[in-house]
C-alpha cells in the first residue's frame, strides 16, 4: 500500500502500475521478436530497415577502413624510418672508413703501396684484433700503423684474424729518437707507462718533443721502420746522480677510438 492516499485511490494506482508493467513486458517481447525477424528473415520491413541503416553501416565501414589504413600507413612509415636510420648509420661508417683510407694514403710515411687496411674487430688488454690474417699475407712481426703513428706489431695470425700487440705491452723495446735534437734512446714500458729510456745525461730532452722510430729492420724487412711517430714527451726525469735520463711518453692516438689500422706487409 502507498501511504498518504485513500484506499480506493491506492488500489487504482496499484492496478495502473500492474497494467503498465504488463504492457511493457508485452512490448519488449514483440520488440525482441521484431528484431529477430528483421535479423533472420528478408522481409519488406527488413529491406526498409536495411535501407535506413545502410548509410550508417557505410559510415562505420569507411571509418573502420580508414582507421585500419591509417594504422597500416603508420606502421609502414615507421618501418621505412627505421630502414633509413640503419642506412644513414651505415653511410656514416663508410664515410669514416673512406676518410681513414684517404688520410692514410695521403701520408708519405710509410709507403702507401705496402699498406693493408684492416678493421679493428676487438680490443683487449694491450692488444687489438683485426680482420686480416694469413690469407691476406699478414705475417707475425708485421707493423701496424695509423697515418704515420706506430700502433704495434703483429704477434699472432690465423687465416682471417691477427693479434696486434700495442706499444703499451711490457714486451715493447726498440730504438727511437727525438724529432728536434735526434737524441737516441730505447722505448720500453715500465709499470704500464711508455718510457724513452737510456738517454745519456749530456743529450737534451724537452717536454712535448716527438719521439720517432729510428729504424731497426733486418735484411728481410722485419722490425720497426724509421720515422714513425711513437708519441710525445710529457715529462723528463733527469738526475745528476744517475748515468742516464728518461722521459715519459704519451701516444698521439687513442687506441680505444681506432676503427681501422694499416698493416705494413712484406
Amino acid at each position: 500500500m502507498i501511504p498518504g492516499l485513500p484506499l480506493e485511490n491506492k488500489e487504482t494506482t496499484i492496478g495502473n502500475m500492474k497494467r503498465i508493467k504488463a504492457v511493457f513486458l508485452i512490448f519488449s517481447f514483440f520488440f525482441i521478436i521484431s528484431l529477430l525477424i528483421l535479423f533472420f528473415f528478408q522481409t519488406p520491413l527488413n529491406i526498409i530497415f536495411q535501407t535506413i541503416t545502410l548509410p550508417i553501416q557505410k559510415w562505420v565501414f569507411i571509418s573502420s577502413s580508414k582507421s585500419d589504413a591509417m594504422f597500416t600507413s603508420q606502421q609502414q612509415l615507421q618501418k621505412e624510418n627505421n630502414q633509413l636510420r640503419v642506412q644513414l648509420a651505415q653511410m656514416q661508417e663508410i664515410k669514416k672508413d673512406n676518410q681513414a683510407l684517404h688520410d692514410q694514403f695521403q701520408t708519405s710515411t710509410p709507403i702507401p703501396q705496402k699498406l693493408l687496411p684492416a678493421e679493428v674487430i676487438g680490443v683487449q688488454q694491450n692488444t687489438l684484433l683485426i680482420d686480416k690474417g694469413e690469407q691476406d699475407k699478414v705475417h707475425r712481426g708485421d707493423i701496424a700503423v695509423f697515418k704515420n703513428n706506430l700502433i704495434g706489431k703483429i704477434a699472432k695470425t690465423t687465416p682471417h684474424i691477427s693479434v696486434v700487440v700495442l706499444l703499451s705491452d711490457s714486451s715493447t723495446s726498440f730504438t727511437a729518437e727525438t724529432a728536434k735534437t735526434a737524441t737516441v734512446g730505447i722505448v720500453t714500458v715500465q709499470d704500464e707507462t711508455s718510457i724513452f729510456d737510456n738517454v745519456v745525461l749530456s743529450d737534451k730532452l724537452e717536454k712535448n718533443d716527438v719521439i720517432m722510430t729510428k729504424g731497426d729492420q733486418d735484411l728481410q724487412g722485419h722490425g720497426y721502420p724509421p720515422n714513425l711517430i711513437v708519441g710525445k714527451i710529457v715529462s723528463v726525469d733527469k738526475q745528476a746522480s744517475n748515468l742516464f735520463q728518461a722521459a715519459k711518453i704519451q701516444s698521439l692516438v687513442d687506441v680505444a677510438d681506432l676503427r681501422m689500422v694499416f698493416v705494413m706487409t712484406q
